[in-house]
C-alpha cells in the first residue's frame, strides 16, 4: 500500500510535496523537478489516510464481483475537504528487447478504469462548512468489477497485468493539495465451466514407428492415447486421466533398442503464455513471445513390449492458484492450458480449459 500527499501548486513554476515521515513517497513528476518539504507538526491535520479491502490479501477477486472496502481517515485537527473518490485501475503491459534485431518492443493497454465519488458520503462526517471533524472516520465503498476483466499475472521480461485501488482526498487549504492511498489487488477472469461441451471427455492419440538400427526397417509401432474426463477443469479439482499405450515391438528386438523402453513416461499440465508487443518506433511492427510452463507433473510406467494395449488410470490434481484460460484471443497476454504425455519419440497433446466457476456434479 502506498500513501502520499501532493501539493498542487505553490507559486509560478514551484511544486512540492508535504509528506508524513512514516509515509512512502510516490512522485507524480520526475524527481529532478520535485522538491520535498517537511511538514510541521502543528500543521499536520490528518495523520492517517489508508484504503483497506475486504478480501484477504492473497485472495483474488473474480470478474463480476464487487470490490468492497473502506477508507480510514484519522484527523487530529479539523480540516476542510473538497472531494473524496476511489478508483479501480487495471493495466496490461508487455515489453522486451528482441535479441536478434536489438529492437525494443513495448505495449500498454488500459483494461479497467472505474471511479466512484464519495464526497456525499464523507459530507456526513463534516460540519456545515465542509470541515472534517477530529477523530477516526471510516468511509465504506463498493465498486463492481466487469465480467470480462483480465486475470492478474506477472512474468519478468515478458509482461504483466496489474490492478490498483486508489483513494484520493482533495484538500483546498494551503493552495490545494491531495492525499492519495493506493492498494494493489489481484483479479481472476470469470469463466464458467458449466457449458455442456466443457463437461465432455477430450482425448488425443499419436503413434510412432520404431526403426531397426541395422536393417533400417520398421520393427514395430508404439502408440498412445490420452483421455481427460472433463475438458473444463477447476483449480484444486482432481480429474481422471486414462492412458492406453501399446508397444508391439517384439521382445527379442527390444534388447537392441533399449532407448525406446525407458521405465517411465511423464504426464504434465502445461500453461502456455503468449505475449505480443509493438515496436516502439515503427508502430506497424509487432513481436511475439511464448512461454510454456509445466505447472504439475506425474510419472507412470510404460507399456510392456509385445504385451498388447495397456490401460492406466491416473488421478491428476489441478494446482490451485492458476489463472483461467483467456477468453479473448487477441489480447496482449493470453493464457491457455494442455496436458502433455511425453513418450520420448513423440508427444500426445490434449488441450483443456481452466475456469473459475463450476457446479459440482453432472450438469
Amino acid at each position: 500500500m502506498k500513501i502520499w500527499e501532493r501539493k498542487i501548486k505553490l507559486q509560478e513554476g514551484e511544486y512540492s510535496k508535504r509528506i508524513c515521515p512514516h509515509w512512502s513517497i510516490k512522485s507524480r513528476q520526475e524527481a529532478k523537478n520535485t522538491r520535498q518539504k517537511p511538514l510541521n507538526g502543528d500543521k499536520m491535520k490528518i495523520d492517517h489516510f489508508d484504503v483497506l479491502l475486504s478480501n484477504d490479501s492473497d485472495k483474488p477477486y473474480i470478474g463480476g464481483e464487487t470490490v468492497q472496502g473502506q477508507i480510514e481517515i484519522s484527523v487530529c485537527k479539523k480540516v476542510q475537504i473538497a472531494r473524496l473518490s476511489v478508483k479501480l485501475f487495471g493495466q496490461v503491459q508487455t515489453g522486451w528487447r528482441n535479441k536478434n534485431s536489438d529492437v525494443l518492443y513495448e505495449s500498454n493497454e488500459q483494461i479497467l478504469n472505474e471511479c466512484v465519488d464519495l464526497t456525499r458520503v464523507i459530507a456526513d462526517h463534516c460540519d456545515e462548512n465542509c470541515y472534517l471533524t477530529e477523530g477516526l472516520h471510516n468511509i465504506c465503498f463498493q465498486v463492481p468489477l466487469p465480467l470480462d476483466v483480465v486475470s492478474s499475472i506477472e512474468k519478468e521480461n515478458h509482461g504483466w497485468v496489474r490492478y490498483t485501488c486508489t483513494a484520493t482526498l482533495e484538500i483546498p487549504e494551503d493552495g490545494a493539495s491531495e492525499l492519495i492511498a493506493e492498494r494493489v489487488f489481484s483479479v481472476v477472469s470469470m469463466l464458467n465451466l458449466d457449458a455442456p461441451y466443457m463437461r465432455q471427455p477430450t482425448s488425443s492419440k499419436e503413434e510412432s514407428e520404431v526403426i531397426g538400427c541395422c536393417c533400417r526397417r520398421k520393427i514395430g509401432i508404439i502408440s498412445a492415447q490420452m483421455t481427460v474426463d472433463d475438458m473444463g477443469l477447476l483449480p484444486g479439482e482432481t480429474v481422471k486421466i486414462t492412458l492406453t499405450v501399446e508397444n508391439n515391438v517384439k521382445k527379442k528386438n527390444m534388447k537392441k533398442h533399449r532407448d525406446i523402453a525407458h521405465e517411465c513416461v511423464l504426464i504434465s499440465l502445461c500453461q502456455q503464455l503468449d505475449f505480443i508487443s509493438q515496436n516502439r518506433y515503427e508502430l506497424h511492427l509487432f513481436d511475439r513471445k511464448s512461454l510454456t510452463i509445466a505447472v504439475e507433473s506425474h510419472g507412470t510406467c510404460k507399456a510392456t513390449p509385445g504385451s498388447g494395449p495397456e490401460t492406466k488410470c491416473i488421478d491428476f490434481t489441478i494446482p490451485r492458484g492458476l489463472q483461467p484460460t483467456s477468453t479473448k484471443a487477441n489480447g496482449l497476454i493470453t493464457i491457455s492450458y494442455f496436458f502433455k504425455l511425453d513418450m520420448d519419440t513423440f508427444d500426445v497433446i490434449v488441450p483443456v480449459i481452466i475456469g473459475s466457476i463450476k457446479t459440482p456434479g453432472p450438469v
